[in-house]
C-alpha cells in the first residue's frame, strides 16, 4: 500500500483559455482520485490511497507553514510507525514550493521508507500535460524496493532528484528541477526507476526530530524565519525590521561565497536581542564557508531557500546559535580542517 498525499497545485489545474496556455490556468481542477484515474497502469504496479491536503480556508502548501508541516507529522506517522502496512508515500504539490516541502519532509520523516514528490509545470489541458508521466513515475519510484534509504526524492521530467538538494531552477520550462549539489540520483526507463549509485545520503545532513519540533510553542507553525537578498548598499534594518515584526531567524543570501558587504552593525544589534541569522548565498551553485570565527552561521551547499527551513527547525528544536552554528557547519568545518566550538 503507497499513501498518496494530494495538495492541488498544477498538476491538478486547467485552463479556461484552450490547450495552448500554460501560464493564466486555474479556473478548472481535477481531484487526485481523477489523476489517478487518468492512467489504467498505475494500478498494476501498487494500490493507492489518497489523502487530501487542499484546503478553501487556510491557504495551501503554497502559503502555509502549517499546513504542510501537519501532512509531514501524518506522514511520519503513516510510515514510520511499529504497525505501519504503508510501504511509502507520493506528495503531488505546487512547484513554486515543491522544494520546500521536500526539504522539511526529508528532515523529518526518516525511517527509511521512501517519500517522493512530483507535479507538473503545464496543466491538464495544455496539450503537452507531462503531468501524468511525472505522477506514474513517481508511483513506481516509491513502489520500488530499490527506493528505500535514499532520503526524500522527487520525480520531474524523467529525473531522480534529492529532495535534500532539488531547487526549482527555471520558472516555465518542463525540466523546471534540478539538484544544486551531488546530482540527479538516477533516471526513468521505460517509466521505471534506474538508479546510478547504491542508497546513500547527504553527508551532513541534519535529522530533526519531529517529536522535539511538534512540542515547539508554534506547532503547526514554524518559527517565523524571513529572507532578505544582500547586494551593494545592502541596508541592514531590514533584519531589524523583520525581528520587530515577529522573526525568531533570518537568512541572508549573500553575495558569492556569503557575504553580507554592509549592514554589519544592524545584524550585530538584532543578535544581541536573540536573532538567529544565517548566510548563504545568492549564487544558484556552490557554498557559503564558514568563517574562520563565526559570528553567525553560514550555510554551506544548503540553497537559501532550503536553510530557511532549517533555521526554523533548529529553533523549533530549542537551539541557540552556538548550536547552529554547529548544525550548519559542524561537518563541513571538519571537512576543511577549520575546527570551532564556543569559546576557542
Amino acid at each position: 500500500m503507497h499513501r498518496i498525499l494530494f495538495t492541488g497545485g498544477t498538476i491538478s489545474g486547467g485552463s479556461i483559455y484552450g490547450a495552448l496556455d500554460d501560464t493564466q490556468y486555474g479556473q478548472l481542477s481535477i481531484t487526485g482520485e481523477q489523476i489517478i484515474a487518468r492512467n489504467p497502469y498505475l494500478l498494476n504496479n501498487t494500490q493507492l490511497a489518497v489523502s487530501n491536503w487542499t484546503t478553501k480556508s487556510d491557504g495551501s502548501t503554497g502559503t502555509n507553514d502549517a499546513l504542510v508541516m501537519n501532512m509531514t507529522r501524518f506522514a511520519h506517522d503513516a510510515l514510520c510507525s511499529e504497525d505501519s502496512d504503508i510501504d511509502g508515500a507520493v506528495y503531488t504539490h505546487g512547484t513554486n514550493s515543491l522544494e520546500e516541502t521536500a526539504f522539511l519532509m526529508d528532515s523529518l520523516v526518516n525511517c527509511g521508507k521512501p517519500i517522493v514528490g512530483s507535479g507538473s509545470m503545464r496543466p491538464w489541458t495544455h496539450l503537452g500535460f507531462e503531468g501524468d508521466a511525472n505522477f506514474f513515475d513517481a508511483v513506481t519510484l516509491a513502489a520500488s524496493p530499490e527506493s528505500r534509504d535514499r532520503g526524500l526524492m522527487v520525480a520531474f521530467n524523467a529525473r531522480i532528484i534529492p529532495g535534500y538538494w532539488v531547487t526549482k531552477l527555471h520558472s516555465t520550462n518542463p525540466n523546471a528541477f534540478g539538484p544544486t549539489a551531488g546530482g540527479d540520483l538516477g533516471i526513468f526507463i521505460n517509466s521505471l526507476p534506474v538508479f546510478f549509485n547504491t542508497p546513500s545520503q547527504p553527508l551532513y545532513k541534519y535529522y530533526f526530530d519531529i517529536d522535539t519540533v511538534s512540542n515547539h510553542k508554534t506547532y503547526p507553525a514554524l518559527p517565523k524565519v524571513d529572507i532578505h537578498y544582500a547586494a551593494r548598499e545592502f541596508d541592514g534594518k531590514v533584519v531589524l525590521d523583520s525581528q520587530a515584526n515577529g522573526a525568531e531567524g533570518v537568512i541572508i543570501a549573500g553575495t558569492g561565497n556569503g557575504g553580507v558587504p554592509t549592514g554589519q552593525a544592524e545584524i550585530t544589534e538584532a543578535m544581541k536581542k536573540g536573532l538567529q541569522v544565517v548566510v548563504g548565498t545568492r549564487s544558484p551553485y556552490g557554498p557559503s564557508s564558514p568563517s574562520r570565527v563565526p559570528t553567525f552561521a553560514k550555510s554551506g551547499f544548503v540553497h537559501v531557500i532550503q536553510a530557511r527551513i532549517m533555521l526554523q527547525l533548529a529553533i523549533a528544536s530549542g537551539m541557540n546559535m552556538n548550536q547552529t552554528i554547529d548544525v550548519f557547519e559542524g561537518g563541513f568545518r571538519k571537512a576543511i580542517g577549520q575546527p570551532w566550538s564556543p569559546g576557542s
